[in-house]
């Protein structure tokens, strides 16, 4: 039996990780648990909801941290992240240096990206993931699995599942109106507010083979998941 720890950046990804990965992973002995990192302000500067992202790198520092000390005597554990490309920390503890910012290539740099947070953890069982560009572009996948949940939205659904018709989803970029979110906010302005309820039960409605068949990056990480169940 193989326990995962998963560093997550913020509600949809902790119960995508929870309801869909979770299960996915439990099929192959590998038990999964997620914590959610911090995103909202300070105890004088509370930021209700959060900021959507993570201001910086620190708080991802503690939460492996504290886990990993927390789990020194036990065996066969292993930690992970799912943190987003699109506004990864930049500040002077994140391994986001400007080498890797200036990355054209989105696979290398996030690979690169995830090279430089294993070697600034230094944990032999840390296995870093970075989405690209953001958990959104998981339902960029089948956008019709998205018009179930929005029946009064299907024009402008059909409008953006043409937009990204013959597209790699992971390469959607992540402009501040055209990234995955936004343009599924767009789209769909009530989700906003519903993303982390209506997000996960979209990517477990596709379910995790579809998205490891449209998602190379993201079949990568699942696959590499998967194997700890063969880890002896």
């Amino acid at each position: 039996m193989k326990y995962l720890h998963i560093i997550a950046e913020g509600n949809s990804e902790e119960e995508f990780i929870r309801k869909v990965l979770g299960q996915h992973l439990a099929r192959f002995g590998v038990y999964v648990y997620c914590q959610r990192v911090h995103t909202g302000g300070n105890k004088t500067h509370p930021v209700k909801g959060g900021l959507g992202r993570i201001p910086k790198y620190r708080p991802v520092i503690r939460a492996l941290e504290r886990w990993i000390d927390a789990d020194r005597n036990r065996e066969q554990v292993y930690y992970s992240t799912m943190l987003d490309l699109y506004a990864f920390p930049k500040d002077a503890e994140s391994p986001y240096s400007e080498a890797i910012q200036s990355i054209e290539d989105k696979y290398k740099r996030v690979r690169e990206l995830e090279k430089a947070m294993l070697e600034k953890h230094g944990h032999p069982k840390l296995i870093p993931y970075v989405q690209l560009h953001e958990f959104e572009t998981l339902l960029l996948v089948d956008l019709d699995r998205l018009k179930v949940m929005y029946p009064d939205c299907k024009k402008p659904i059909d409008k953006l599942k043409n937009e990204t018709a013959g597209k790699n989803v992971e390469l959607i970029n992540e402009g501040l109106t055209t990234a995955p979110s936004k343009r599924i906010i767009a789209a769909v302005p009530q989700y906003e507010v519903q993303k982390s309820t209506v997000g996960p039960i979209v990517a477990q409605d596709i379910g995790i083979d579809l998205l490891k068949q449209k998602c190379p990056h993201f079949n990568e990480w699942v696959t590499k998941l998967e194997k700890l169940g063969d880890v002896e």
